[in-house]
């Protein structure tokens, strides 16, 4: 932890100036399904959206310097660590309510597009094993606590494949991740693993048993009848905080230093983007704002 105390904590913030405050806005692009979650990085406001651009099956590393869209916050401050003192969120919407916005830091994505989503059978990734070392691109050693989803970059077409992920978990032994069913014509940044069905997961796939995280992104395998068309991505992130949004309009702060003593941490290169659930069909063109404060010290 970056203070001795929290005597310590509001010198760091009020006399060093270790502080900062951080805004994000955004646009649902199309209606988001109920008991779903959906990845709002793709959606319009600010940052801008992401377009998730790489190659095919080529793992790209992500973090505060992706040009696709971040939330800047402050920069590295190792050998000092940066912390969540609190956040907020609002959504205005006609239906869907109540909501849930969890924060992540997206380490990184794996595009899939045309026959790579419109074809079943295994589909090989291009990924380098996420390393002990410190550096931003493995802020998390080994790829302890990362875990995976599998969301529409564009919309999908119809049809509802089921799917596995292959992995190399924390140790480099090899993992397979329980099986789920797609879901036809989803929108952009909804989760095709998410949802009310059976062998649905909500957000994030289960891994094997006894798996605490992600290290290599193995391969996609489809079967069944595969998506006519669209284009998705494999998401590599961590969960950093969770926090209810319960009706359209109302904002509701958590405080993480009193209220719910946890301060997150945000690693050194940190891609900090949602994910949004929604308990029913959050109409198109549903507003999210989300603010969060942030110090560091040590």
């Amino acid at each position: 932890m970056g203070w001795t105390s929290q005597d310590d904590l509001i010198n760091q913030i009020t006399t060093n100036g270790k502080y900062g405050n951080v805004f994000s806005n955004k646009t649902l692009a199309s209606a988001g399904t109920a008991g779903a979650w959906t990845l709002l990085a793709g959606h319009a406001g600010f940052p801008a959206a992401a377009t998730f651009t790489g190659s095919d099956l080529t793992y790209v590393a992500t973090d505060d310097t992706w040009s696709e869209g971040v939330l800047a916050h402050g920069g590295d401050v190792s050998t000092a660590t940066k912390h969540f003192l609190g956040a907020g969120a609002c959504v205005v919407a006609a239906a869907g309510a109540p909501w849930y916005l969890m924060a992540i830091d997206l380490v990184g994505f794996v595009p899939l597009s045309g026959t790579n989503v419109s074809t079943t059978g295994t589909k090989t990734v291009t990924m380098t094993a996420i390393s002990n070392t410190s550096s931003t691109g493995d802020r998390y050693a080994n790829g302890e606590g990362l875990r995976l989803f599998v969301a529409a970059d564009t919309a999908l077409g119809a049809n509802a494949p089921t799917c596995v992920i292959n992995y190399l978990d924390t140790g480099g032994g090899a993992g397979a991740t329980t099986t789920f069913t797609s879901t036809a014509s989803l929108g952009v940044g909804q989760l095709l693993n998410t949802g009310t069905a059976a062998n649905k997961y909500n957000p994030f796939i289960p891994l094997a048993a006894g798996d605490t995280g992600v290290s290599d992104i193995v391969s996609v395998v489809w079967s069944g009848t595969a998506h006519a068309s669209g284009t998705v991505i494999v998401g590599l992130c961590k969960p950093l905080w969770t926090i209810p949004v319960p009706a359209t309009g109302l904002y509701t702060k958590v405080d993480f230093l009193n209220a719910f003593p946890s301060l997150p941490r945000i690693r050194d290169g940190a891609n900090i983007q949602f994910l949004l659930f929604q308990t029913g069909a959050t109409t198109s063109g549903g507003t999210i704002m989300v603010d969060f404060d942030y110090a560091y010290g040590g």
